[in-house]
């Protein structure tokens, strides 16, 4: 989100930059582009251009801002949920294998109980 941030600072630099130099050339009389009037309204003064473009900045910076609080939140859920499931299968597994243990632990002591003495013996 860093390399985010700054491209969208190069992009605030160079808007301003053109904003600015198309200020210039209205003021000069020089710009040859017939502009809507919505679009004049804005190249009135340099404070307002400045204030225009800081305003678009400002709001870009908000929504990378929101997009990386969004995706941080959505990837410690999705942690959170991961090592739940992880810890869940864990403990299922390991009770299969004290399961498994304690019948074999039964079966050896039934086959030790069934032994007849004669064969202890022999």
């Amino acid at each position: 989100m860093a390399q985010c941030r700054d491209l969208e600072t190069h992009h605030h630099e160079k808007l301003l930059e053109i904003s600015i130099n198309t200020l210039e050339k209205i003021v000069k009389g020089e710009l040859d582009e017939d502009l809507p009037e919505d679009v004049r309204a804005l190249f009135v003064d340099k404070d307002t251009i400045v204030n225009a473009v800081g305003a678009s900045h400002d709001i870009h910076l908000l929504k990378i801002d929101n997009r990386e609080d969004e995706l941080v939140t959505r990837i410690n859920s999705w942690c959170t949920h991961l090592v739940d499931k992880i810890h869940k299968d864990e403990i299922i597994r390991n009770r299969k294998r004290v399961k498994e243990i304690n019948q074999y632990i039964d079966h050896m002591q039934n086959e030790l109980d069934n032994l007849d003495s004669s064969d202890i013996i022999d």
